[in-house]
This record gives structure tokens, C-alpha cells and sequence, in this order.
């Protein structure tokens, strides 16, 4: 650590430590040269004993430096230098006042509030967007509260670009990012737009559940609508689908992502305003009646675009079909006179306003609202029907082969005996328990084990949890078969006996 009041290269005179912590830290310094101007003088030591090696390292540092510095951003810290003494490498950044996003959730309770939550996330999405249309696309990896500081007058800064990686023993290297804010595909070296997308899904998770996924089994991530049964459903279902294992049925954009975001907070918005007139026209114990000339309470008022019931994505107001997932989105016009009063209230309602730009609260016999209800999704009962079709596809499909084998037999006028069902029986699945769903399950996860490559890798289901024996070359794939085995069992336990490169054997 250098000590206070110490001059590094000829120029910065260190003040005090502000963080870091690993291969880099980061210190408070001043600017000799230029009327002792305060900046973030972030110290990045190698430990290279090869000098080729060393010298591959430094060059990487200082191209990627020089990539940085060349970034023009609001949400992103100006580079000012980057320069190196033997092994200690040193990267000068304008330095930001205020607090990390942790430390406000620390001094918070450990959760924050919605409007907190989808403002910060805006300005997040903003820096992406900027980062991911550049060309080529940076991606920042490394998305997490730690990494996002909140300046005094509340704008958001991305503080840490993972630069240090560059002076990583190789061997250790295998994962850039942090445990329960990577996705997937980054544990197997493999990044994306949407691997950052995944990241802010994972940290607005963490900020509004309270729930830290850092201290979680990997890629875990329990429905907010069951950690918050207050939350806006239709913001509970973004940050879902932007934690979407598959990197292909994620959120793909920024634009994306930040537009859905601000239909959310208009929405917001305007249940806000409306509250209080709504208060205001109620009588004790009465019914609410709608202010003179109103037609019946909107969530939202738009004339261009509505929400797919099916996959919750934008799609224009006229459309019959959604152009993502295909599904029928055309609803039954309601005249105002039939005031959709009786909307259950897990609906999402949302009043198009007419082409012609008349207000949306004018009534008449020839204005007309379309009301657009989405219900709340059951995964659980969705979970279960799944389970009892793949058992019954199990159990039929040995009697549909024999069936066919019979017909194709006397249409070629054989004579031979049609095989019975138990030599079409499926491949037998690893130590399952004697219910149905633990027998699906465990053969799913055989069948994508083996699809992978892993065919010396076993398993066995116990309820919830599931246990893990065999070889693997590389610590990468011992990673790749856990996350496999959590996302196929949906188990909240894993008992890990998987050897790296030596024998395997069964646990004891």
C-alpha cells in the first residue's frame, strides 16, 4: 500500500486510500501538474515471473487504457493517464464523490424502493446503450452495486472496467466478473450485449428483494413476485425476463430493455397523479365516482405502442399479432358507456387513446377504448402440468412403437411379432426417487449431460438437493455441469464431488 503524501510517477502525490481491494487498489491523489487537481490513482501490481509473458500483459493494459480514455460519457469517469513503474502498473481517473450503490443499500436496510430502483437502472441503461453501439461494442462484464457509484447531485457512474484483469495469472482467470451477477455464458469466456443485460437483471433483483446472489447458488434467482408480492407485477417481469438462462430468450438491447423501463415508470407516474383525485371523489364507505366528463380509471395512455400479453414485449397499438413470439393480441373493443368496472384486479389495463388526438376521458357513442388484460401467470401450476405431460408422453410412447410397428408390418404383409413395450422402455435415468417428476427430471439432466460430453459425470436426486461425482478436465466444466444440474432440477442444494483432471469414483 503506498503511504500518504507520496509522489508516484514524478507527477501524483497519493492523499489517502478510497478502496479496492485484490490485485488493484485505488487512492485519492492530486495532480502536481495541474493546480493540484484531485483524481483516482488506481495501483495494479503483477505477478508475472515470465518477462514475455509480463510484456504481453502490459501491452494489453495499455491498449485497452487507451480505448477507455477515448470514451465520452456522462455515467463514465474521464481517464487522464495511464503509466507503469516495473510491475506496479497505474491507470488515473477522474475522481468521483459519493457512495456506491452498496453502501446506500447498507445504510438502507438492505433493500431499496421501486422509484430508486427503476431510476437508477435508467441512467445504467443509458451508459450501456452508449457502450454497446460503439464500434466494436464494449461490454462492461462486470455489472454489480460495488461497481456503480452515485454521485452527490444523483448521477450514476460506472466505476470499474475490469482492467486489472490484464496482470491475472492465466490459470486463474477463467471466470471476468463476479459470482451471481455473471450469466452463464460468461463462466465459459463467452460475452454478449445481453451478458451485461443479465447483470443489471441480477443487481435491480438484489436492490429490490434484498436477497444477495452473490452468496447464492449460481444463476438462482426466486420470482420477485414471490420475495415481493407488493412489487409492480409488470417490473418483476422485466428484471425475470432479463435473468433468462438462455442468452437467446433474454432481453437483447439496451433500447429495449430502457423503453419497457419507461413504460413501467409512466405508468407509475400516472397511478400517482390519479390516486389523489380518486381519493378526493370517494365517499366514507362509498363507491368511487370519476370526475365530471371522465370515462373509467387508465393505468396508462398511449397512441403508438401496447404490451404483448404473451411475452410482455412493445409491439405497435394496431397490431393483430405480436412480431416476437407470434401470439393473437386483438381484443374486443368496449364502448365507454360499459365502463370496465369490473376488470379483476391482478389486470393490467391500458386505455389507447383515439387516432384523432380526442382526449381519452371524452365519452360519446363514437369513442371507443380498448382494454388489454394480463393476467398473472402461475408458474408453479404451469410447473406441475409440464411434469404430468412428460410423464404421460413416457408412459404412450412405448404403446404408440408398438402401434406403428403393427401397422407397418401388415402393410407389408410381415408376420413377425410386434416387440411389447419393455424394448422401447427409455434409457434408465441416475438413482431416481420413486415419484414421477424426480424420474423426469433426472433423466433430462442425464440427456443434456451426456448431450455436452460429460458422460463420466453421475448424479443423484434427494427431494431438492442434487449430488455430483466424476472427472472433468477443467475447472470451467465442473461449473458449467453444476449450473446445469441447478437450472434442469430446479434443486436448491448441491453436494459437489467432481474431481478436476483425477479418478473418479461415487460418493462415500
Amino acid at each position: 500500500m503506498i503511504s500518504p503524501n507520496t509522489v508516484v510517477g514524478n507527477r501524483y502525490r497519493v492523499l489517502n486510500p478510497v478502496g479496492g481491494g485484490g490485485m488493484k487498489l485505488v487512492y485519492l491523489a492530486e495532480d502536481l501538474r495541474l493546480a493540484s487537481r484531485r483524481c483516482a490513482l488506481a495501483e495494479m501490481v503483477d505477478g508475472f515471473t515470465d518477462p514475455q509473458a509480463q510484456q504481453a500483459a502490459l501491452i494489453s493494459f495499455q491498449r485497452e487504457a487507451d480505448m477507455l480514455a477515448q470514451l465520452n460519457h456522462d455515467h463514465i469517469p474521464r481517464i487522464y493517464d495511464r503509466f507503469s513503474e516495473q510491475n506496479h502498473h497505474y491507470l488515473v481517473m477522474e475522481y468521483i464523490e459519493g457512495n456506491t450503490v452498496e453502501q446506500i443499500l447498507q445504510a438502507s436496510g438492505g433493500r431499496m424502493g421501486e422509484d430508486q430502483v427503476i431510476d437508477l437502472a435508467l441512467q445504467i441503461l443509458d451508459t450501456l446503450e452508449y457502450l454497446h453501439n460503439l464500434e466494436p461494442p464494449v461490454i462492461y462484464r462486470d455489472l454489480k452495486p460495488s461497481n456503480v457509484m452515485l454521485t452527490t447531485a444523483g448521477k450514476v457512474k460506472l466505476i470499474d472496467f475490469g482492467i486489472a484483469r490484464f496482470f491475472q495469472p492465466q490459470g486463474n482467470a477463467t471466470l471476468i466478473g463476479t459470482q451471481g451477477y455473471s450469466p452463464p455464458e460468461q463462466y465459459r469466456g463467452k460475452v454478449e450485449r445481453c451478458s451485461d443485460l443479465y447483470a443489471l437483471g441480477a443487481t435491480m433483483h438484489h436492490l429490490l428483494s434484498g436477497r444477495d446472489p452473490s452468496s447464492e447458488a449460481p444463476f438462482s434467482f426466486p420470482p420477485l413476485e414471490q420475495l415481493c408480492p407488493q412489487l409492480d407485477p409488470s417490473l418483476a417481469a422485466l428484471v425475470g425476463h432479463a435473468l433468462a438462462y438462455d442468452s437467446q430468450r433474454r432481453i437483447q438491447s439496451a433500447a429495449e430493455f430502457k423503453a419497457r423501463l419507461l413504460v413501467i415508470k409512466d405508468g407509475r407516474r400516472s397511478a400517482s397523479v390519479a390516486s389523489p383525485a380518486a381519493n378526493a371523489s370517494s365517499g366514507a364507505g362509498g363507491a368511487v365516482t370519476p370526475p365530471s366528463g371522465a370515462s373509467a380509471p387508465t393505468v396508462r395512455i398511449s397512441s403508438a405502442e401496447t404490451v404483448c400479453r404473451a411475452c410482455g414485449r412493445l409491439i405497435p397499438a394496431d397490431s393483430s399479432f405480436c412480431s416476437y413470439c407470434a401470439a393473437d393480441v386483438r381484443v374486443t373493443s368496449v364502448a365507454p358507456s360499459a365502463t370496465p368496472s369490473r376488470v379483476p384486479s391482478d389486470a393490467t389495463v391500458i386505455v389507447e387513446s383515439p387516432s384523432d388526438g380526442t382526449a381519452a376521458s371524452q365519452s360519446g357513442p363514437e369513442h371507443y377504448h380498448r382494454v388489454v388484460q394480463r393476467r398473472k401467470r402461475h408458474p408453479l401450476m404451469a410447473f406441475f402440468v409440464m411434469i404430468l405431460l412428460g410423464v404421460a408422453v413416457l408412459r404412450i410412447l412405448p404403446h404408440l412403437f408398438m402401434g406403428l410397428a403393427a401397422i407397418l408390418l401388415a402393410l407389408m404383409g410381415g408376420h413377425d411379432e410386434v416387440p411389447g413395450p419393455e424394448a422401447h422402455t427409455p434409457p434408465p435415468v441416475e438413482a431416481p426417487d420413486t415419484s414421477p417428476a424426480d424420474a423426469v427430471r433426472s433423466f433430462a439432466l442425464r440427456r443434456i449431460l451426456d448431450g455436452q460430453g460429460y458422460n463420466s459425470v453421475h448424479f443423484k436426486l434427494h427431494g431438492q438437493s442434487v449430488e455430483l461425482w466424476g472427472t472433468v478436465p477443467t475447472e470451467a466444466d465442473r461449473l458449467q455441469i453444476e449450473a446445469t444440474a441447478f437450472a434442469v432440477t430446479g434443486a436448491v442444494a448441491l453436494s459437489d464431488h467432481i474431481k478436476v483432471g483425477e479418478s473418479s469414483g461415487g460418493p462415500d
